[in-house]
């Protein structure tokens, strides 16, 4: 069928032009009297308009039936197919030199437009390709993604990708294995370039004089070389992305790792050698000292119970801090009044704000909230012992509560030297404490992070918002309703 309808439109074509230019013929011969100059200039452009939108074929038979036509009708003598004057020989001789020479160039033009588009519309295709290719950061998701999405721009109707550092390959279609796996890479130790087996096109994939990272198969479109060595090259480069990727994302973490335990060290240097050395000079001194002054022995004692009470605050800091990580704490929801919370969580700290002047502002209409109460209870704590251990004696300390439809929002505000705006960043991260702080005994740097995590539990989220010299203002939120409590929240909010 297609074939007929192929000689069907060629025949059309021929009858269309030569219509045209009969009809020439009778226009310039019979209606309206031209010179020759005139005829001849017509037929030129009806052989150019011809060759600027078919094939070289149908120009050059025009150009032989507009001589002949031309001869026929407009040179004497008419109605015959002779030539009475020598110079009308030139005439009809550069006619048909000119309208070939036009048809081929016009074609020339018209081979050279296509081949124009059609580099346009390949380099277009590889632009789409290696675009979605960039979508991907891992190696197992480019080669996952590649062979589907190689199918879908190109068009083939199936594509296999060998990648040697999984030794694995995938299908676009698994139900249509172009070669099995060990075909590929049977195929990959050769030092092929782009080659065909059973109709399959198989593309080498390399990085200038590195070995090979695999083999791609697709089948065989008929596209040009040149485009396979590049679909190849963009393979290439999006295995070797992936693989640079890969390898800088694990030296990160090894070098995070490594921050984390120097990090962790320098805590247990700061703070866990203070309190045992001090209960170690204590109790040695108890031990050695046998005609200690009662005061003296009970001021010794009073270091070793409070150095013991501040180690197991600390070892206590680390595995809160452990069981937060790991996910495994488990929430016991109730709704609570905020106010009675915040109220019994000051006077519990009394010890610890003692020269501190304390101001709650919590409306009386403040509804209950849902949330576990030892948990939010000790985010409460953590932030108002930082608030006094870090504001001058004789400052005020500010507690305050809002609600509206979605969530509570608590802020704990001091008057304090503020944070340095380059420690605002990690003022969560677990282990991290400012330049002022580092060198002395300050905390664990495991305060912020553990009320980061279990406010993330409660589906919720703190900040900070400080300037130096004018103190700093922690607002943490929770949601009024928490659904789904047993599930880890999705996502930690950076802002109020």
């Amino acid at each position: 069928m297609e074939k007929h309808t192929t000689a069907a439109r060629i025949a059309s074509r021929y009858v269309v032009v030569t219509s045209i230019a009969v009809l020439l013929v009778v226009v310039f011969a019979k209606l309206f009297r031209v010179n020759q100059t005139t005829v001849a200039l017509s037929f030129l452009v009806l052989i150019l308009i011809t060759a600027s939108r078919w094939r070289l074929a149908y120009s050059v038979y025009l150009s032989l039936l507009c001589t002949l036509l031309y001869n026929l009708f407009f040179l004497p003598p008419i109605g015959k197919l002779t030539v009475s004057d020598p110079q009308n020989w030139v005439a009809l001789g550069a006619f048909l030199c000119t309208a070939v020479l036009v048809s081929h160039i016009s074609n020339r033009e018209h081979r050279e437009a296509e081949a124009s588009e059609a580099r346009r519309r390949e380099i277009q295709l590889l632009y789409s390709f290696s675009q979605q290719l960039l979508l991907q950061d891992e190696l197992n998701g480019v080669a996952r993604t590649t062979p589907s999405v190689l199918a879908s721009v190109f068009g083939f109707r199936g594509v296999a990708l060998y990648v040697r550092a999984h030794d694995s390959v995938v299908y676009s279609d698994p139900g249509n294995e172009l070669l099995s796996a060990i075909d590929l890479k049977a195929w990959i130790e050769t030092d092929d370039a782009v080659s065909t087996e059973r109709e399959v096109k198989l593309i080498p994939l390399r990085l200038g004089m590195q070995h090979s990272l695999g083999v791609l198969a697709v089948t065989d479109e008929e596209y040009e070389p040149r485009m396979y060595e590049a679909i190849g090259s963009l393979v290439s480069v999006a295995l070797e992305r992936a693989v640079a990727l890969e390898r800088t994302n694990r030296l990160e973490a090894a070098r995070e790792s490594e921050k984390l335990r120097s990090a962790l060290i320098d805590s247990v240097t700061h703070d866990l050698r203070t309190p045992l050395t001090a209960i170690r000079v204590a109790a040695t001194t108890l031990v050695s000292e046998k005609n200690l002054a009662e005061e003296e022995r009970l001021d010794l004692i009073a270091v070793v119970d409070e150095e013991s009470a501040r180690l197991d605050r600390l070892i206590g800091q680390a595995v809160e801090m452990a069981q937060l990580d790991a996910e495994t704490l488990r929430l016991d929801i109730m709704r609570q009044s905020v106010r009675e919370l915040v109220e019994l969580t000051v006077e519990r700290m009394q010890h610890r704000l003692q020269g501190h002047p304390v101001t709650i502002r919590i409306g009386e209409s403040l509804p209950e909230v849902p949330m576990d109460r030892t948990l939010i209870q000790r985010v409460m704590q953590h932030l108002i012992e930082n608030a006094a251990r870090f504001s001058p004696e004789g400052r005020h300390i500010t507690l305050a509560a809002q609600a509206d439809k979605e969530r509570l929002a608590v802020t704990v505000s001091d008057e304090g030297p503020g944070i340095d705006v380059e420690d605002i960043p990690f003022i969560f991260d677990k282990y991290f404490r400012g330049k002022r702080q580092k060198g002395a005994a300050t905390g664990t740097g495991m305060g912020l992070a553990i009320a980061k995590a279990i406010l993330k539990a409660h589906h919720g989220g703190i900040s900070v918002h400080s300037k130096v010299g004018e103190g700093a203002q922690f607002t943490f939120w929770i949601p009024m309703s928490l659904p789904a409590l047993h599930e880890p929240a999705p996502h930690d909010s950076s802002t109020p």
